[in-house]
């Protein structure tokens, strides 16, 4: 029986429009992800691929749907620490997602080779530039829903702290996409979504925040919070309000107020959560200076010293537990502006043409491209989506 990389490797094709395939990469839930290189250009990229399914099967559509919404969503972020899209292919028998390609392997494998946890002052880092970067796209509407280490990407080196945020194959732009879900099922991953995801409620940004919050607990750990046998199991934990073991029992090595900080990005009840993730970013922020691991950063300068002149905790505590006005003016009296508060959908993002007006040929998110330059009826080539360049090219 062919294994599952031997089937992913069979399927695979030479080339995906003006890419050649060159390596895998990886496998996610929607599909394979190669590594590729322009044929011109000469551009290491990353391809995210989908097989399609039959024409006959139901959730087909939605599925196909979703790759590319998921596409044209991560399109429209240009930010230091999320990857950026470049292209969107699709031919009868794929979809491809072409994407920056980021060399530093996934936080998840970097956990995996570490066999524990992290440092202290690389996974305050990570978790810093993943912050922000889920802000910038919360102030867009758009809520990622599946934030993990496997979805934060290193560049340079596994060793270094540069993130790209990747893979909003289940983001949902907040009144205005189309909620692309599977009757009865749940988007996101288990381990790292909180209740209200799990239990099917609108996503808001502190979906993500709780994600961050269980991702930087993994990364301080090398355990992810719960690790419940089934649905059933985590769902009880979740009811009965059962907290996370607590993280300096699992490593006493993480500072009591950066322990507090994660554990209040992790809180069960949405409501005493924190507030959004660019109060999430700030605090690690102040973490981050108090371990001298952050440059001359003036707004964590005056949270940190109003935090030591009111008590660590209890200033990190008051951040996410105070009425919303009394966190207005805390901030406020630190020079920030009250929208690092807003957890409501922002305004209006740009327009990209519709995708959904399909015309023949291998299409792109912006238009078509020209049909393949050739396609032979041969089996072995039924995932070719462009041909093979001519002898010259």
């Amino acid at each position: 029986m062919e294994s599952g990389e031997d089937s992913w490797q069979s399927r695979l094709p030479r080339y995906i429009g003006p890419y050649a395939v060159e390596d895998r990469l990886g496998l996610g839930g929607m599909g394979v992800v190669v590594g590729g290189r322009h044929r011109l250009l000469g551009r290491r990229v990353a391809i995210k691929i989908r097989h399609r399914g039959r024409d006959d099967d139901e959730d087909e559509d939605l599925l196909s749907r979703r790759f590319r919404q998921g596409a044209v969503l991560q399109s429209e972020l240009d930010h230091a620490h999320i990857a950026r899209v470049y292209d969107y292919l699709e031919s009868p028998t794929l979809q491809a997602i072409v994407m920056q390609y980021v060399d530093g392997g996934s936080v998840e494998q970097l956990l995996r080779d570490r066999r524990g946890p992290l440092e202290v002052t690389q996974a305050v880092r990570i978790a810093i530039h993943a912050a922000e970067a889920l802000d910038y796209a919360h102030r867009r509407g758009m809520v990622h829903r599946d934030v993990k280490p496997g979805n934060l990407m290193l560049a340079g080196s596994p060793a270094g702290t540069d993130v790209r945020v990747t893979d909003f194959g289940v983001a949902k732009q907040l009144g205005k996409s189309l909620d692309l879900t599977l009757a009865g099922a749940n988007v996101g991953t288990l381990w790292y979504m909180p209740p209200e995801q799990f239990n099917h409620e609108a996503p808001t940004p502190r979906f993500d925040v709780y994600g961050l919050g269980a991702t930087l607990y993994e990364m301080l750990t090398g355990h992810i919070p719960f690790r419940s046998p089934d649905h059933a199991e985590l769902f009880r934990r979740f009811l009965d309000g059962v907290p996370a073991p607590a993280i300096r029992s699992r490593n006493p090595q993480v500072p009591e107020v950066l322990a507090a900080v994660v554990d209040l990005a992790l809180e069960l009840d949405a409501s005493r959560r924190l507030p959004s993730s660019a109060v999430f970013a700030l605090l690690l922020r102040a973490v981050a200076l108090r371990l001298g691991v952050l440059p001359e950063d003036e707004a964590a300068q005056a949270l940190h010293g109003r935090c030591r002149r009111a008590g660590d905790l209890a200033c990190v505590d008051a951040l996410a537990t105070s009425p919303r006005l009394e966190i207005q003016a805390a901030l406020a009296e630190i020079g920030l502006d009250e929208e690092v508060l807003e957890t409501g959908p922002p305004t209006a993002v740009v327009h990209r043409p519709s995708i959904d007006e399909e015309e023949d040929g291998v299409t792109l998110a912006n238009g078509p491209l020209p049909p393949p330059a050739h396609h032979d009826d041969d089996d072995d080539d039924r995932t070719v989506i462009m041909g093979e360049p001519d002898d010259d090219g």
